[in-house]
């Protein structure tokens, strides 16, 4: 990475940080004529409200059923993907499993187009020198993913980077547009046992946004 990509970059993250009742016992001995006085005699209205009180716990019962109704046809909408060690994410039913013919080993689901894409992996640090792998971090691994993202063929104003948050964490993300329209927003993050995870979303300026969003609000360690 130049030392220019990465003050671009650190530049970049600066200036981005972005997406009863109760029953009481008789005292004494009443008469029969003295609790026949004190019975209470339902009227109409009181039956009526009785009746109105019935229809509304019927129409909750309705409603709270309706909702689990509800979750569980959210729950068929969607397909929890990945795998330990890369990390998890809900994509919708319709989608299936994708290969990049590039030779990527990333775990990628897609819209069924090989445009709108979600890739799961961790950040290969085999061509780190093995004294820097120590310290070697998500932002450096985000230095890298700038470079190559240049190097794919994106302009240089249209890659930008920012400090974000995903699954609970401190993440890098990086971001750009390719000549041909399409868009990548990729995000590093470290998990407990150091390792980098490496999450990305494809997509055409339609669906890139959902594909975001699918990252941003699903994706789980």
């Amino acid at each position: 990475m130049s030392r220019a990509s990465r003050l671009a970059l650190s530049l970049a993250l600066c200036l981005c940080l972005p997406l009863a009742a109760g029953c009481s016992s008789d005292e004494g001995g009443a008469t029969d004529d003295t609790k026949k006085e004190e019975e209470v005699v339902l009227t109409d209205e009181d039956v009526k409200e009785t009746d109105l009180t019935d229809e509304a716990e019927d129409e909750d019962d309705k409603t709270d059923a309706a909702e689990a109704d509800d979750t569980d046809d959210a729950d068929e909408q969607t397909q929890h993907v990945g795998a330990d060690g890369t990390g998890f994410v809900d994509v919708p039913a319709t989608w299936v499993e994708f290969h990049d013919t590039d030779g990527n080993d990333s775990i990628q689901w897609c819209d069924g187009t090989p445009y709108t894409i979600i890739s799961l992996n961790t950040f290969n640090v085999d061509s780190v020198p093995e004294e820097e792998r120590a310290d070697f971090d998500a932002e450096d691994a985000a230095n890298s993913v700038w470079a190559n993202m240049l190097n794919d063929g994106c302009e240089e104003d249209s890659v930008q980077g920012a400090r974000v948050t995903l699954a609970g964490r401190d993440a890098v993300q990086v971001y750009g547009v390719y000549p041909d329209g399409s868009f990548l927003v990729c995000w590093l993050l470290q998990d407990d046992a150091g390792v980098i995870r490496y999450v990305a979303a494809e997509g055409t300026q339609d669906t890139i946004t959902d594909s975001v969003e699918i990252v941003e609000n699903t994706y789980a360690l």
